[in-house]
């Protein structure tokens, strides 16, 4: 099955009402190439409260996201940023006129814990502000690869503290086919996805997910479509609206997850998608939830790799939380509530519910109601 970004199907055509949060999932891409230019100070001060309001709806600690917006800090970053050896994969920040960067801060102990608790949390809030700045037409990039020592002393921040990742963002520059580095990632591995069926399983690991026929769906979306909009139905915990057959919307999770980004888009992960009362019960029990979930999404990453060797990072509880991000907005743009929990399950249980015997590991859970 080919490698792809292009949508499975085209979810749009089938809502009744406008759906646009796919317009907001599908023009974000990694930018390496930016435009020079001056943040808007009211695009600051907004910036800044939607970056607060990820954090409360994720239940990440405050300061555990850093929006370095001070064009002298900015430029200090963008320098320090790529010394040392394994970071040299970014020198492209030395040219780039970058208008900001978005600093992952969270406790040095729960960076290199054996399950952390803040990272997850502090990266979904991070994927979340990623859509916000797409939304107004930003570019951003993930970037995995920082030295975390210089950045740390430069905002600041104490030996108690790690900066696993940070986000560059600034007025992105349009794209050309042009033979340089930056277009060779983006048309051999950037704009590569795997098929939903090789990243998704039905009610276990031994159940194939089939891209059935929609024919005769029709959907009914939430008027909310911004990203902010949508973070505070998250929050709100608002009850579904009804409207949305079942395996339409567990789809349209599924693919939101499937086009998220990924460290070197190697999409070291799977889905589960759960049905059915007594699985879901099961699963919740597992989750310590007291909840009657109509589905839910396992979602499981490698931890291992070369690039978690090379970068001293815990990848999959970077990538696996940035996918929670698309998959908890997407089902909030049908008007379903949900629960998101990339910590205090029983993982034992849920492997088993699961029937993972590999070697993934639960980055999260997230309930449907």
């Amino acid at each position: 099955m080919e490698r792809t970004k292009e949508a499975t199907r085209d979810y749009p055509s089938f809502a009744r009402t406008p759906w646009t949060l796919w317009e907001t999932l599908y023009a974000r891409r990694s930018h390496r190439k930016y435009l020079p230019g001056n943040l808007d100070p009211d695009l600051e001060g907004a910036l800044r409260g939607a970056l607060r309001l990820a954090l409360e709806v994720r239940g990440a600690g405050e300061g555990s996201l850093l929006a370095v917006t001070d064009p002298r800090l900015v430029a200090e970053f963008r320098r320090r940023a790529h010394r040392g050896a394994p970071n040299k994969i970014n020198l492209w920040l030395t040219r780039a006129p970058i208008l900001g960067f978005l600093a992952l801060a969270v406790p040095a102990g729960d960076a290199k814990a054996e399950r952390p608790r803040e990272l997850p949390r502090a990266t979904m809030a991070a994927q979340d502000v990623v859509l916000w700045l797409t939304e107004r037409g930003l570019g951003t990039c993930w970037l995995g690869g920082v030295n975390q020592e210089e950045v740390r002393k430069l905002l600041g921040l104490g030996r108690d503290r790690a900066v696993p990742a940070a986000v560059s963002f600034g007025k992105p520059k349009p794209r050309v086919m042009a033979p340089d580095f930056d277009h060779l990632v983006y048309r051999t591995i950037s704009r590569h996805r795997r098929p939903l069926p090789a990243v998704a399983r039905l009610q276990d690991m031994d159940g194939p997910y089939v891209v059935r026929d929609w024919e005769g769906v029709s959907l009914s979306v939430s008027p909310v479509q911004d990203v902010e909009g949508l973070l505070r139905r998250i929050l709100e915990e608002e009850e579904s609206e009804g409207d949305v057959p079942l395996e339409p919307a567990l789809e349209a999770c599924l693919e939101a997850a499937r086009i998220a980004p990924s460290a070197a888009n190697a999409q070291k992960w799977c889905f589960v998608a759960v049905t059915g009362e007594e699985r879901l019960a099961g699963l919740a029990a597992a989750c310590d939830v007291d909840a009657a979930w109509r589905a839910a999404v396992v979602g499981m990453g490698r931890p291992g790799g070369w690039e978690a060797t090379f970068f001293e990072k815990p990848f999959w509880m970077l990538d696996l939380p940035i996918a929670f991000s698309h998959l908890s907005l997407m089902a909030a743009s049908l008007g379903l509530a949900v629960d998101v929990l990339t910590d205090g399950f029983d993982e034992g249980r849920v492997n088993r519910l699961v029937k993972n015997a590999g070697d993934l590991r639960v980055a999260g859970v997230m309930g449907i109601r």
